[in-house]
C-alpha cells in the first residue's frame, strides 16, 4: 500500500476500508505488518474470513483502500530480548519489532504456530533477520504439536528463563494458554488481543474487556482500541479463573 505510513509501534493498528463496494457497515482493524523506513508504503497481513477481510483481498493494484491509524497501545518498549509466541496472522505486530532487533544486532526469537505449513504466512520475512522456531498441528512443518509446546520445551532446556518477558498475539484460546504457562513458569506476559473492533477510537464501547491494574485507576473496564490492544496478562480478569 502506498504511504505515507506514519511511525507505527508493533502492536499498533489501523481501521481499513474499501471506499466502494463495502460489504459490511464497519470498518475492520489490522495490525501493521511492515512499512518503508520512510513510510512510502505499508502493508498488512491478512486473511480471509468473512466479507470484509474478503473484500479487501479483492482490491486491485492502484484501487484506493480507507485508512485510519496509527491506533492503539504498542508492546513495550523497554523490553530488551522479548520472546515472541504467534498463531496465523497474529504474526502481523512482530515483524516491525523484528526490524528494529535486527538492526541492533539482536535478533528476536519467534515461535511461530499454525494449522500447517500453509498457515505459515509471512515465515519468509522473519527466517533471515529472527530466531525462528515453527509448529504445525499437522507435522508438515517443525514441531508437530501446539506453539504452546515448543515454548515449554524451551523452558525446560534453559532457553527461556523466569523473569524473562512473552509477547503473544493470535487465536484467543492460543493466547490464553501462553498466558496460564507464563504464569506458572514465573513468566511476564504480553497479549495483542483480537477484540472485535468498530471504530477503533473509543466511540462505540464496543471492544470493552474487564481488567484490574493500576493505569485503569479503580475502572473495571478498558476500551481496547484505546488501552490496548496489548495488556499484560494479568490486567485480564478472565484470566484469572
Amino acid at each position: 500500500m502506498d504511504g505515507p505510513i506514519p511511525v507505527t509501534g508493533p502492536g499498533q493498528f489501523y481501521m481499513l476500508r474499501t471506499p466502494t463496494r463495502w460489504p459490511v457497515l464497519l470498518p475492520r482493524p489490522f495490525s501493521l505488518y511492515d512499512r518503508a523506513p520512510d513510510g512510502s508504503w505499508g502493508s498488512f497481513l491478512l486473511k480471509g474470513v468473512g466479507p470484509g477481510t474478503n473484500a479487501l483481498l479483492d482490491v486491485d493494484v492502484g484501487e484506493d483502500v480507507l485508512v485510519t491509524g496509527p491506533l492503539g497501545r504498542t508492546f513495550p518498549a523497554d523490553i530488551e530480548d522479548p520472546v515472541c509466541v504467534a498463531g496465523g496472522v497474529g504474526l502481523a505486530p512482530f515483524l516491525l519489532l523484528a526490524r528494529a532487533a535486527k538492526a541492533n544486532d539482536r535478533p528476536v526469537r519467534l515461535l511461530f504456530g499454525g494449522r500447517d505449513r500453509a498457515a505459515l504466512a509471512g515465515l519468509e520475512d522473519f527466517e533471515p533477520i529472527a530466531r525462528v522456531a515453527t509448529s504445525t498441528d499437522d507435522g508438515s512443518h517443525g514441531h508437530h504439536g501446539l506453539v504452546t509446546e515448543l515454548l515449554e520445551r524451551m523452558i525446560e532446556r534453559g532457553e527461556v528463563r523466569a523473569g524473562e518477558t512473552v509477547f503473544c498475539c493470535g487465536p484467543d484460546p492460543m493466547m490464553h494458554a501462553v498466558a496460564k504457562l507464563c504464569e506458572r513458569r514465573g513468566l511476564r506476559c504480553f497479549l495483542s488481543l483480537e477484540t472485535y473492533m468498530a471504530c477503533g477510537y473509543g466511540v462505540c464501547n464496543g471492544c470493552t474487556v474487564e481488567v484490574d491494574g493500576e493505569r485503569f485507576r479503580g475502572w473495571p473496564y478498558s476500551k481496547t482500541c484505546l488501552e490496548g490492544p496489548v495488556y499484560e496478562a494479568c490486567e485480564l480478569v478472565e484470566l484469572r479463573s
